[in-house]
């Protein structure tokens, strides 16, 4: 059926008479509900979203008229059509001025009824077509205005500096090329942190919509504004006149509280936002949004709720992200995840954990920037089919860490569980090459292996298996060989008494200065400084 009706009138016979006289099959109609009081016809209503409702004006409870308030009151729309015995004008007024379709009376007669019937499925249509092409129009401007949005951030904020230059020269060329609104003025950023989407089982588009939401409904006209999302909440740009500075700071503080005010909804969730300092040229959006991502980090270091602001920590002493982990160590990390080294990944972020309680009190650029630098190695690093299941994993390492010591345990859990998932993935692809040729060069690194011999073992070409070796592990095949063999070697060498060359014949170097140049290459350390600090 193409249309659904509700019916209400305290007399049952008076409905089962409209039930014969109408021709509800031929015109496509169904009769959902039929009800003899007001409060129940409205409860119908709001449970079953009835397209149209035939309804006497006078009921037990709750008369016709109070029932269309009613209705209009909650936001439903459904068309109505009275039916009455009394020919008083002030109900025909009344009824007119809320809207309905047309106003029967009784006896309810059999030609007026299926007129009004047919009259009130037309306007359905048209209303239909309406919405529909409504919706159309504003799900094309919205696609169309979130597009040039993601350009704006993916080409300027984010991207090449050059072009941040060239178009944030000022608020025309801005508007121009990314259909902003920017106007001469005040310009802050804001970084939304928020575990909601997770909470909401990953769908980050419905937390989005939320978002969007409670930005339209706090920042007033007066204030121009963008935004994009990210796996961890929103990063928005505002716009503004220098004289509006007080009500925009009260209007970040109503968007904090209106998304706060979802817990009500989706229960508790984390929720901090970093704002920028303010800014009165459009060309330091760039600085603007980087403000904000400090601000928002320092919800590791100082342990602050809610709303932080770049101002409370700029001042704080500042630490580099090399200090905090040195590029030696990056490379380590790195390595621990193109070879499987799960035990070796601990023993650096424990070192990493130690290091932890010197960013109390300090400001989070350090913390930032390091992290950033290991996930863009971390990426590089292996192949780019896998890319985006390791840097999830990543992700949500920072978007599930309260302080910097839990971000570390969870970059352990992180990485080590992506080395896990890597490793079932190989066992359940026993029998294939690659895998098979992994297997044996674990089990048998101390012999005298080479790609051919590999090859030959598990008869297929040296072309191949060195092809498969870049596609699947991200390496050559004896660079993949050598980092097993010096992966033994640390072990032998912290957990042994053998000398240097018996480790070196024991991973498969009979050359012991050789191995020990590719050792200290590796790690930095000579074999015997390596046993001193670690054996």
């Amino acid at each position: 059926m193409k249309y659904r009706v509700v019916i209400a009138d305290d007399e049952a016979k008076i409905i089962r008479l409209i039930e014969e006289l109408g021709r509800w099959e031929a015109l496509g109609i169904e009769i959902v509900d039929t009800c003899t009081t007001g409060s129940a016809a409205l409860e119908s209503i709001l449970r079953l979203r009835p397209d149209f409702v035939l309804s006497d004006i006078k009921m037990p409870g709750m008369d016709g008229l109070e029932l269309i308030q009613k209705v209009r009151d909650v936001g439903a729309a459904p068309l109505f059509i009275l039916i009455s015995g009394y020919r008083h004008f002030e109900y025909a007024r009344t009824a007119v001025s809320l809207g309905v379709m047309d106003y029967l009376l009784k006896p309810v007669d059999e030609a007026q009824l299926n007129e009004t019937l047919e009259r009130v499925c037309r306007r359905i249509d048209h209303l239909r077509g309406q919405q529909a092409d409504s919706e159309e129009a504003r799900s094309v401007r919205r696609s169309r205005e979130r597009e040039q949005t993601n350009r704006l951030f993916s080409e300027v904020i984010f991207g090449d500096r050059r072009l941040a230059g060239r178009y944030l020269l000022s608020e025309e060329s801005c508007n121009e090329r990314y259909a902003t609104r920017f106007a001469p003025g005040c310009y802050r950023a804001l970084c939304v942190f928020s575990n909601l989407s997770e909470i909401m089982g990953g769908n980050s588009s419905m937390s989005s919509d939320r978002f969007e939401k409670c930005m339209t409904e706090s920042f007033p006209d007066y204030i121009a504004f963008c935004s994009i999302s990210t796996y961890k909440g929103m990063i928005l740009l505002l716009n503004y006149a220098p004289e509006r500075m007080r009500q925009v700071r009260q209007a970040i503080d109503a968007f904090y509280y209106s998304v706060r005010n979802l817990r009500e909804v989706f229960g508790k969730f984390r929720l901090h936002i970093g704002v920028s300092a303010v800014h009165s040229s459009i060309g330091e959006l760039c600085d603007a949004v980087d403000e904000a991502h400090v601000a928002e980090w320092a919800r590791l270091t100082i342990s602050k709720d809610g709303i932080i602001e770049y101002g409370q920590i700029e001042n704080l002493p500042a630490v580099s992200g090399d200090a905090l982990l040195p590029a030696g160590e990056r490379r380590e990390i790195v390595d621990c995840i193109r070879y499987l080294r799960k035990e070796e990944l601990g023993r650096i972020l424990e070192a990493m954990n130690r290091r932890a309680d010197e960013q109390l009190h300090q400001s989070p650029r350090g913390m930032m920037e390091a992290f950033q630098a290991l996930g863009r190695e971390l990426t590089e690093a292996v192949p780019e089919a896998e890319r985006a299941a390791l840097m999830e994993h990543v992700d949500y390492a920072y978007v599930n860490s309260s302080d910097g010591r839990q971000l570390i345990r969870n970059l352990y859990l992180a990485l080590s569980g992506y080395i896990d998932e890597l490793l079932k993935r190989a066992s359940d692809k026993k029998g294939k090459p690659i895998a098979m040729a992994v297997r044996l060069i674990r089990e048998r690194y101390a012999e005298q292996l080479s790609l051919e011999g590999v090859a030959g073992q598990i008869h297929v070409s040296p072309k191949y298996l060195s092809r498969l070796f870049k596609d699947e592990m991200g390496t050559g095949f004896n660079e993949y060989l050598t980092q097993v063999r010096l992966e033994a070697a640390e072990k032998l060498l912290s957990e042994s008494a053998l000398n240097v060359r018996e480790i070196a014949v024991q991973v498969g170097y009979l050359d012991e200065k050789y191995f020990s140049r590719l050792f200290k290459k590796k790690t930095g350390l000579k074999p015997t400084e390596y046993r001193r600090i670690y054996g």
